[in-house]
């Protein structure tokens, strides 16, 4: 089985998991720390408390004080992240309460946390975390500061598996540089869809909050790149930028419910990548056939870059 194959099964199964996650509150807020796709899901969570849970990655903390009065959750599928790791070693040994929250009971990460919450889903292998491994983070973590997210994801996920096909014709992979724009949590939507596209294509994407990205990265696009806005009632700035004469799709992603907006925005943005695999002609994640690049990444993430 390829590993885009092994993706799309863990797309179509994560449905019936995520209903079996029940955490029970732990905290009222807290600090989370997290990577790619687990620092997307505590930004998610930061988000939706209204800024009262904040979200790091662990680089932004490693030479900052630890803030004993706080706990510290590190988000993280394998618990292997060498930053992770040192941060929550070092909290730890200063008496602050720790939380990891992994698949790997028996990791590093989890046996320098003081508590370990375990991701209580099935997920398809694969070479990347997955998909149904990230909306398990983001469930976890908000159930855990007492957020309870409605068993709606069935109609989410069908709901976000229409919109990419009636979408997928006016999406194209540019070979340049690609932009993904949003705002609020659908900013924090864009910044996983670009983390996918490069996974999934090796091409150069780029995630911006709308309003940011026309302060100055803007004066930065070509006719040649592709700009993709995560809208929130923003077609408005969608015309205007499309005035610029660069490709443009603009996605409505708002709902009133802004749990609907979020689910069935992920669910989009991952049925999008299955879509656009098959539209190319793509059977395999490309970063995954980047040998020397893959192994210069990892060595730097797990700790073997001496």
């Amino acid at each position: 089985m390829n590993s885009i194959e092994s993706l799309k099964l863990d797309f179509d199964s994560q449905v019936r998991e995520l209903d079996k996650i029940h955490n029970e509150k732990i905290l009222d807020d807290c600090i989370y720390v997290g990577s790619g796709d687990s620092y997307v899901a505590g930004l998610i969570v930061e988000f939706l408390t209204d800024h009262k849970c904040k979200c790091y990655s662990p680089s932004d903390l490693l030479n900052s004080r630890v803030l004993e009065d706080k706990t510290y959750c590190f988000i993280s599928a394998t618990g292997r992240t060498k930053a992770n790791i040192e941060l929550a070693r070092r909290a730890t040994g200063l008496g602050v309460k720790t939380i990891a929250v992994t698949q790997k009971r028996n990791s590093q990460l989890a046996q320098v946390c003081r508590e370990i919450v375990p991701l209580k889903i099935n997920a398809e292998q694969s070479p990347t975390a997955g998909f149904g491994t990230f909306v398990a983070n983001i469930i976890t973590c908000l159930q855990i500061v007492g957020i309870r997210v409605p068993s709606k994801f069935d109609i989410w996920h069908k709901k976000g598996q229409e919109l990419s096909l009636n979408l997928l014709n006016s999406m194209i992979l540019p070979k340049p540089t690609l932009y993904i724009l949003g705002n609020k949590t659908l900013y924090a939507i864009a910044l996983y869809a670009s983390l996918k596209v490069s996974e999934f294509f090796c091409i150069n994407a780029v995630a911006h909050k709308l309003e940011e990205f026309c302060h100055s990265p803007i004066f930065g696009i070509k006719k040649s790149n592709h700009l993709w806005i995560m809208g929130q009632n923003d077609e408005p700035i969608s015309k205007r930028l499309k005035r610029l004469k660069v490709h443009l799709s603009y996605v409505e992603l708002y709902r009133p419910d802004i749990f609907t907006q979020l689910f069935e925005s992920i669910f989009f943005v991952q049925t999008l990548m299955l879509l656009m695999a098959k539209k190319y002609g793509y059977t395999q994640l490309q970063y995954v056939l980047r040998q020397d690049i893959l192994k210069a990444s990892s060595d730097i993430i797990y700790g073997k870059a001496d």
